[in-house]
């Protein structure tokens, strides 16, 4: 009896051995995206051989190539403006996923076009992904479980005055793939001038004024200074003034 009991542990010690050994081998055929490519930013600590499916994934969601966001015959390089803003939109997919436990991917956003539209497409458990456009003017409020209320379209422009220089025309459009907050940090989804006057004094309720909001360089909230962070955008008066 005791005998066959050894021989039990000893074949169970062997077992849990062999698939150590084989994890472990595994593990080093298959290491961290970073162990293998070079530069990489975004997807640490994903397995090397999902990368290439990971990039086509991409490459349909935007509804481009490679070319669009790298270097060709150098892809580690990160020059190219494209390359900082996807570095910084899978960044914000993942902490997403993983800290609001939410599910959501390029091709909700972008559906195969490199800039993101109005329309967005939401994936409910259980249910087939509907698009989900928002409402414009005084229409109804959109269908579905619990209050809703009816809100406008965001503009696709905003033009803001710029005094003597030349008023600022913002395309607001080609920055909805920011996080909303980095500018309506107050939960309210209106213009920065709404708060901050345009003149250069600091208003008594924010105690910052709309220039300081604009041309701040070293904030990243600050138009100048989130052009200067990711080294894209106009960061000279003729590039943001037009008379």
């Amino acid at each position: 009896m005791v005998r066959r009991l050894k021989l039990t542990l000893f074949a169970l010690f062997c077992f849990v051995a062999a698939g150590q050994f084989a994890w472990t081998v595994v593990q080093a055929q298959d290491p961290p995206a970073e162990k293998f490519f070079k530069n990489i930013q975004a997807l640490k600590g994903i397995p090397t051989s999902k990368i290439a499916g990971l990039m086509n994934d991409y490459s349909t969601a935007l509804g481009v190539s490679c070319a669009y966001c790298h270097v060709e015959g150098d892809l580690a390089k990160a020059d190219k403006p494209a390359h900082k803003l996807a570095v910084r939109d899978i960044q914000m997919t993942r902490e997403i996923n993983d800290k609001y436990k939410h599910s959501v991917d390029c091709m909700q956003c972008h559906q195969g076009k490199a800039k993101p539209g109005a329309t967005v497409i939401s994936s409910n458990p259980g249910q087939p992904a509907q698009p989900v456009t928002p409402p414009t003017g005084n229409t109804k409020p959109a269908p579905g479980p619990g209050p809703s209320k009816t809100e406008a379209a965001p503009p696709g422009k905003v033009s803001y005055p710029g005094g003597s220089m030349g008023k600022v025309p913002f395309p607001h459009d080609t920055h909805m793939n920011m996080d909303c907050a980095k500018c309506h940090h107050t939960g309210e989804n209106s213009r920065c001038d709404t708060c901050h006057l345009h003149n250069k004094k600091a208003s008594a309720a924010t105690q910052v004024s709309f220039y300081n909001v604009a041309h701040g360089a070293k904030s990243e909230r600050a138009c100048a200074g989130c052009h200067t962070q990711i080294k894209t955008g106009p960061t000279t008066c003729v590039g943001c003034h037009k008379k």
